[in-house]
């Protein structure tokens, strides 16, 4: 077993790398369908509906072109053209997981202290499967 260092795991956006990211996360959801009757006594039962998907990220604010490098501008303009984007979860690591699929930038809200950098927090949920693959094996 090999742990994986939490500066190693990006975002990506078809090929390219959220630019200047300082944090990322993925929230996996499953909503649970109660089925409960009065056969149940004390405890309550139930079985997994729908699942759901989001992948988080703090990131600096550059308004750079970034070459190789997906922009805060271009989140941007994806946010403002509703534009489904097609992302992934993942190291550069052969034979690392990768989660891929479909999302949207739901929200992207900007801050910016006095003698500090300013940050955006952007959610990007998914609409549809997300799916499991192992780069390069």
């Amino acid at each position: 077993m090999a742990l994986v260092k939490g500066t190693d795991l990006r975002i990506f956006v078809g090929t390219k790398k959220i630019a200047n990211e300082t944090t990322c996360s993925i929230d996996l959801s499953t909503s649970m369908i109660e089925t409960s009757s009065k056969d149940s006594g004390a405890w309550a039962t139930q079985i997994p509906g729908r699942k759901s998907w989001s992948i988080s990220a703090t990131l600096q604010v550059d308004y750079a072109d970034g070459g190789a490098n997906y922009t805060y501008d271009e989140l941007l303009t994806a946010w403002l053209d509703q534009t489904a984007l097609t992302v992934s979860f993942k190291t550069a690591t052969v034979a690392d997981t990768t989660l891929t699929g479909t999302a949207y930038v739901e929200s992207k809200p900007v801050q910016a202290s006095d003698q500090e950098i300013a940050t955006v927090e952007v959610t990007l949920r998914g609409t549809g499967a997300l799916t499991k693959d192992v780069v390069g094996a």
